[in-house]
């Protein structure tokens, strides 16, 4: 079996419904969550007088092979056989990122067709650890309704908590899952056994739920009952705020072709401007649109701003964290400037409160899905600020944001005062510049201004302060940091020559070039810019040039851009050129855009032929890990983040630069 993925997506709709499969052989292993905590969720078959398993492991059932996978943006595409029988399945997680209510309607499903028997019926199963992250979580509450063409099933926690902690790598201990199909049931571990292989399985004492259908059609869903808590208001999911569970699975079941078409041409769409770089850059596009925007959760706040809220995965869990919408960008900038719009608003609503005395742009508001203030770098005193425990081990903060100004909580060390402020800079001009929005910088001019002020004052040699990349430790007069400093200017006087001040437009961007020629001067006598201004025998990915090229900026000529791409495909390892020269790690979503600098189909290709292969070779079968080994292909941790959207950077290009 040809390996395409690390991992799979099955079902992925948000941070808190995110099934995949770890390996080819879908009916022979468990599913797992996006954490990597293996799930109760099963795929079963009854065929010519017998069940088989074509996802997951079930006890004393027959397993399918998987005979053939296919992916496209939106679904995984399986073939199983078994006894002369193929099944054919397709698991759908409709996420057109321009339809809000197709995205965050919280229901996937799968479409089946069976041939070589009669009257088989396909079905669902869920045992009901898919609903808590931690065992032993046992008191459970369900049941089963009829809603005209359909029948659900449903099970939760009988005790639900919402927001009961923030933990990062961990489901939700609260909601209800649900499935749907021409039947469904909810039963005992003792009645899941007796039906689906005829066995007493006596040692099971948690509860399943089932649908099945003939027609080959049965959906999956989930209601988080409350979705986020924004700065003390309590937000549903932006299609369950006026709707119910079995409208949602109404509106799925009516629409399956409408819904199969738009999907199919949004797909169509991706392979044709794909096609330049081959299957290569196809897959990797398909392994992270699923991924990234189902690292978000779309909400709209009481006043009926659209929220797009990311959650930090498996890095530190945070909410809205700025660093991670800035790699996110490219994906959302090419198919919805809304979603962009939707994960900067609570940055600038957070920036404003009192709490927030800083002249510099914050990294967060929160841990996810509790928007409570900036988290990350507290002092030390501030930590445990506000932390108790509320449901065991879990815990959840204080709304920090509610504070006065007169408590100093931040460390400042731990900030990331340029890198923040340049992304949202960065971010904004490219609303604007690709697609004519001024909204955010017209109503948050006075923190931008501070902002770009601070940018001017120490971005040509950043200080030891905190950046992104600072997986090695903090550098001193970091050069990528102070491009993306030079880059942010820039984009600040454009902003401000789209409202009419021509002087101070001419004096922010004489600052911009002027920074960017002595940026420029270090490569001199060099294969590519250093690592630092001590300059040495360095070298990193320089991607925050990308922005100057997509945008039009003009900052650093075309040349500097070639060298620096030959530079990096010279150091090229088997999966990737490293990050810098301290360590051989690399970043999927930094590796995509610095093969925008170039303008060689051919050293675009070779560059991202290497994330490829990672993908296909990666020893770490978990969703798309963006930081990992370029030479033994390992995760460095990272996995299921929302920055893979960043891997869309060469197709925004092709549609919005140039």
């Amino acid at each position: 079996m040809k390996r395409i993925l690390s991992a799979y997506p099955l079902f992925v709709k948000d941070p808190y419904f995110s099934f995949w499969a770890d390996s080819e052989d879908f009916g022979n292993n468990d599913v797992i969550f996006w954490t990597g905590e293996k799930k109760g969720l099963y795929g079963i078959l009854r065929a010519g007088g017998k069940t088989y398993s074509f996802t997951g492991k079930i006890r004393g059932v027959t397993p399918m092979r998987t005979k053939d996978i296919k992916l496209t943006a939106f679904t995984t595409d399986c073939t199983f056989t078994a006894d002369g029988i193929t099944l054919c399945v397709s698991f759908v997680s409709p996420l057109a990122p321009d339809d809000f209510e197709m995205m965050s309607c919280p229901v996937c499903y799968i479409k089946c067709e069976v041939s070589g028997c009669e009257n088989a019926e396909v079905m669902l199963a869920l045992r009901e650890d898919v609903c808590y992250s931690r065992a032993g979580k046992s008191e459970m509450q369900g049941g089963e309704f009829s809603c005209g063409n359909f029948d659900a099933a449903f099970m939760g926690l009988s005790g639900q908590a919402p927001f009961s902690h923030n933990n990062d790598a961990s489901c939700a201990d609260w909601g209800y899952f649900y499935l749907a199909g021409e039947e469904a049931r909810y039963v005992s571990g003792k009645e899941f056994y007796s039906e689906i292989c005829c066995s007493d399985y006596s040692g099971e004492q948690r509860k399943f739920i089932l649908a099945s259908a003939k027609n080959g059609v049965v959906a999956i869903g989930h209601d988080d009952v409350s979705s986020v808590r924004y700065f003390g208001e309590t937000l549903k999911g932006y299609y369950l705020n006026g709707h119910g569970m079995p409208e949602a699975f109404d509106y799925v079941f009516r629409n399956i072709s409408a819904a199969s078409e738009k999907l199919g041409r949004f797909d169509s769409l991706i392979r044709r401007h794909a096609e330049i770089y081959g299957e290569d850059y196809y897959n990797i596009l398909a392994a992270s649109l699923r991924q990234s925007i189902g690292a978000h959760k779309l909400v709209k706040n009481g006043r009926g701003e659209l929220l797009f809220l990311s959650k930090e995965c498996c890095s530190n869990g945070c909410i809205a964290t700025v660093d991670v919408t800035y790699p996110s960008a490219p994906l959302y900038l090419l198919f919805n400037p809304e979603l962009l719009r939707g994960m900067l608003v609570p940055v600038f609503e957070f920036a404003k409160m009192p709490v927030w005395i800083y002249d510099f742009a914050p990294h967060d508001v929160g841990t996810y899905p509790v928007c409570c203030g900036q988290v990350y770098g507290l002092n030390d005193d501030c930590k445990g600020l506000g932390e108790v425990i509320a449901c065991g081990e879990n815990k959840s903060r204080f709304d920090v944001f509610a504070l006065p100004p007169n408590r100093d909580m931040y460390k400042l060390d731990s900030q990331m005062p340029v890198e923040e402020s340049a992304n949202v800079l960065v971010l904004l001009a490219a609303l604007y510049k690709l697609h004519g929005d001024m909204s955010l910088f017209e109503s948050n001019r006075k923190l931008l201004d501070s902002w770009v002020e601070y940018l001017v004052r120490y971005g040509l040699k950043p200080e030891s302060q905190l950046c992104t990349d600072d997986f090695a430790g903090h550098l001193e007069n970091n050069v990528n940091l102070a491009i993306k400093a030079t880059v942010g200017i820039a984009c600040y006087a454009e902003l401000i020559k789209a409202t009419g001040q021509e002087e101070q437009y001419k004096k922010f961007r004489a600052v911009a070039e002027s920074y960017a020629e002595k940026l420029s001067a270090l490569g001199e006598n060099r294969d590519c810019l250093p690592l630092t201004w001590e300059g040495g025998d360095t070298f990193g990915l320089k991607y925050n040039l990308a922005f100057d090229k997509l945008l039009g900026l003009g900052l650093f000529s075309r040349d500097l851009l070639e060298k620096e791409v030959d530079a990096y495909v010279k150091r090229q390892n088997g999966f990737g050129t490293p990050l810098d020269n301290r360590e051989s790690y690399t970043k999927a979503d930094w590796l995509m855009w610095s093969a925008l600098l170039t303008d060689d189909v051919n050293k675009r290709k070779k560059i991202m032929g290497a994330v490829a292969d990672f993908i296909r070779s990666t020893p770490d079968r978990i969703p798309f890990s963006d930081w990992y080994d370029s030479i033994t292909a390992k995760s460095m941790g990272f996995r299921n983040r929302t920055v893979v959207g960043g891997c869309f950077m060469l197709m925004l290009w092709e549609q919005k630069g140039k």
